[in-house]
């Protein structure tokens, strides 16, 4: 087995933490995410939003984001997993500007830096880039970015397709 790219992943996390995407905004980073998996050879049919923004009593510019990995290798027909993040962060992430400095990630900004959710966003894709990239045996994943987590909305809008019952 060979180790985790690091560096993609720490690049990713680095874009992803200077993206706004407040409650309610988060079309941006959504975008960036959905780029980023595929990037990372998730095909495109398998990205898609959901409506939970329709169903959201608050203006909120996008659904969730949902990728959908079939399994592989001997893994392949084993009960799928989920695994969840969201992609808000609270409005004093806003204008953040991620430095490196060593090891650390810092902001040079006034503002918070927003690493809980974005961390998370930066791990579900490297998780996809890897098990693609190392080509490993797993069940089918949804991986899930939920938007206004935040505002503790996101997750009650989530419309999984039928399909993932089975």
């Amino acid at each position: 087995m060979s180790t985790v790219d690091t560096k993609a992943a720490t690049t990713r996390l680095m874009r992803f933490l200077a993206i706004d995407g407040v409650t309610g905004q988060e079309a941006a980073i959504g975008r960036d995410i959905a780029g980023a998996l595929k990037q990372a050879g998730v095909p495109a049919r398998a990205i898609r939003l959901d409506d939970a923004n329709t169903r959201i009593p608050l203006p909120t510019q996008t659904g969730n984001l949902i990728a959908d990995l079939p399994g592989r290798g001997a893994l392949n027909n084993q009960p799928p997993l989920m695994f969840m993040t969201h992609m808000d962060t609270v409005p004093l992430c806003a204008g953040a500007k991620p430095k490196q400095q060593g090891r650390r990630i810092v902001n040079t900004a006034k503002t918070a830096l927003g690493g809980d959710n974005r961390t998370g966003c930066a791990v579900l894709v490297t998780l996809a880039a890897e098990l693609a990239r190392q080509k490993l045996d797993h069940p089918p994943i949804k991986l899930l970015f939920c938007v206004r987590e935040e505002a503790g909305c996101g997750a009650r809008g989530i419309s999984i397709a039928p399909s993932w019952a089975r």
